[in-house]
């Protein structure tokens, strides 16, 4: 197995391992959230004896991912592919892990399309054979995980990243639902990414593409 190969397997078992704290974080965190709206009191002491846990699993979701860059650094091909994929505005550490991993550092669904396909993200037609039934939607068989983060990933865009935010801003102002919009942020995010590896050099702002 490359360098390479084996970096991509351990990320994947620290990143594995951080949904599985961000799962049980969040299942604390709603349950507190769900008491306090019945029982303040109870919600409260509930609370109080699970700021520890919070704080733990939290410390080690830190901890996770700081082995995680620390992998990523002694690795020179993959330290490239995600610097290059943290150049682009709105790409933070989480997506840009999750892609290399699950891309197998971009040597498979390289196509921008196909990734987007992958992440649920690539609005197709309801067919019947030649007939289109109704409105586009988006692929149910798809990577959950890496689509809600990808989801993070463009409301950041649309704040980040000044192409995606002009970009945004038209469509609504134009009377598309912002959900939509969201949704062909996160696409247009994808094929920013893509473009870079392909490329090999950092994001530059395009507004005139746009």
């Amino acid at each position: 197995m490359t360098l390479s190969g084996l970096t991509l397997e351990r990320l994947k078992d620290l990143q594995a391992n951080r949904s599985r704290l961000l799962k049980a974080l969040q299942s604390i965190k709603v349950t507190i959230k769900e008491l306090l709206s019945v029982d303040p009191v109870s919600g409260k002491t509930l609370q109080q004896v699970n700021s520890k846990a919070i704080k733990g699993i939290e410390k080690s979701m830190e901890k996770v991912e700081e082995k995680m860059q620390l992998f990523i650094a002694k690795d020179e091909a993959l330290k490239k592919k995600y610097d290059l994929l943290t150049s682009v505005k709105g790409v933070g550490k989480v997506l840009a892990i999750s892609l290399l991993v699950y891309t197998q550092g971009f040597t498979r669904m390289e196509d921008a399309r196909k990734l987007a396909c992958y992440c649920g993200v690539a609005p197709f037609e309801y067919r019947s054979g030649t007939s289109v039934m109704g409105r586009t939607g988006v692929s149910k068989f798809a990577n959950k995980e890496l689509k809600h983060i990808l989801h993070m990933a463009a409301i950041n865009s649309v704040r980040f990243n000044q192409e995606l935010r002009v970009y945004y801003e038209r469509k609504v102002g134009e009377g598309k639902s912002k959900m939509s919009v969201i949704n062909a942020v996160r696409n247009k995010l994808l094929h920013q990414i893509v473009a870079v590896v392909k490329r090999g050099t950092p994001y530059e702002i395009r507004l005139n593409k746009i």
